[in-house]
């Protein structure tokens, strides 16, 4: 890590005052805005993430609070939760959930049964998992069909740690919500104790 990227996490977590970098080489000074631009991606996706969980604590969560907290007008922070699957107005129904997946490969269905998914909408997508805390199981690049349960109201819903998580089958036009057992399906338990609640 570049000393002065070093300097301006630390004052940035201490809130002091932003100092010029101390590098005077183009491309040091290049590579630090480089640097930079990846951890604002990264922090960015984070926040999102933060943001969506945030709302899915409960379908009273304060989405004024949380705009002020995100530095967003209602409107932008509607758009972001609508692109994790939230509604952007909780008075339009609930969330597209995802509660099976079967693999195409060779057909078999996992975490429902035939009669659960009879009647359900289905989508097929590969599963190509961006890098996350804890390493894909074996679904990862194979190709999915993914059985949901349109506009489930978020309440009953039930997303928990998967906020955040979506699915966007570009052909529906559609954002997918999983449940904790489908995502924990394709990534892995990620608690650290999996028999305690709080995963500690």
């Amino acid at each position: 890590m570049p000393d002065d990227l070093g300097r301006a996490l630390l004052a940035a977590l201490r809130e002091q005052p932003v100092e010029p970098p101390k590098a005077s080489a183009f491309d040091e000074l290049t590579a630090l805005v480089a640097r930079i631009n990846g951890v604002n991606r990264h922090l960015s996706v984070v926040k999102e993430l933060a943001m969506s969980q945030a709302d899915a604590t409960g379908g009273y969560s304060n989405r004024r609070a949380l705009g002020v907290a995100a530095g967003m007008s209602p409107s932008q922070l509607g758009r972001v939760l609508e692109g994790h699957g939230l509604p952007r107005d909780r008075r339009s129904g609930g969330v597209d959930l995802v509660v099976g997946f079967r693999t195409t490969d060779d057909g078999v269905l996992h975490l429902a049964t035939e009669t659960d998914v009879a009647s359900l909408p289905e989508f097929t997508l590969p599963f190509v998992p961006v890098e996350r805390a804890t390493e894909p199981t074996e679904f990862a690049g194979r190709e999915l069909t993914f059985y949901y349960r349109p506009q489930v109201p978020i309440a009953v819903a039930d997303l928990g740690r998967t906020a955040g998580y979506t699915l966007r089958p570009d052909e529906l036009g559609l954002t997918a919500c999983v449940t904790e057992p489908v995502f924990d399906a394709l990534f892995g338990d990620p608690r650290l104790d999996a028999t305690r609640s709080n995963g500690r």
